[in-house]
């Protein structure tokens, strides 16, 4: 399958995972700094594969991720680390914050996921909470099926916000 028919069809399977359409999401951080991007969109200081295609980014002050159609990008305090898909192995689970409230009981503005790689190693990848994190990590999920084992992770009938 080419990248961009791949690209447009696991957006679709993905976004019929939440119950919120995109522009409807929202984040317990300042601001909402993760966004889907275009086909042509380059980031800075990134070379994507030629037949690599961008899918979704966070520009956070101290980190940077880009999902692509073959892998993850994640830069953390200037330190560069990616992982193919098919060099990933799963979440860690350890190194992870999702929505949780802090001690001081307020809302993260921010979720770590860690990704373990087949090889031992760990990506950590910062996105903005809530919504982006929870879409995030179903779309890293249905990709990563999808190109191990030609199924999707989650794939609704519906979307169900209409």
């Amino acid at each position: 399958m080419e990248a961009k028919e791949f690209k447009s069809l696991v957006l679709e399977v993905t976004l019929k995972c939440v119950d919120r359409r995109p522009e409807d999401w929202f984040t317990f951080n300042d601001k909402m700094n993760t966004h889907f991007v275009k086909d042509n969109y380059q980031p800075q200081n990134i070379i994507m594969d030629k037949d690599e295609l961008p899918i979704i980014e966070c520009d956070l002050d101290d980190s940077y991720f880009l999902i692509t159609t073959d892998r993850i990008i994640s830069i953390n305090d200037g330190i560069f680390d990616s992982v193919n898909f098919f060099n990933m192995f799963d979440f860690c689970g350890t190194n992870e914050k999702l929505n949780y409230r802090n001690t001081n009981e307020e809302l993260p503005k921010i979720d770590t996921l860690c990704i373990k790689k087949v090889d031992g190693g760990k990506l950590i990848v910062k996105i903005d909470s809530h919504y982006p994190a929870f879409f995030t990590k179903i779309l890293i999920y249905n990709i990563l099926v999808y190109k191990k084992e030609g199924r999707w992770y989650l794939n609704p009938g519906k979307r169900d916000y209409e």
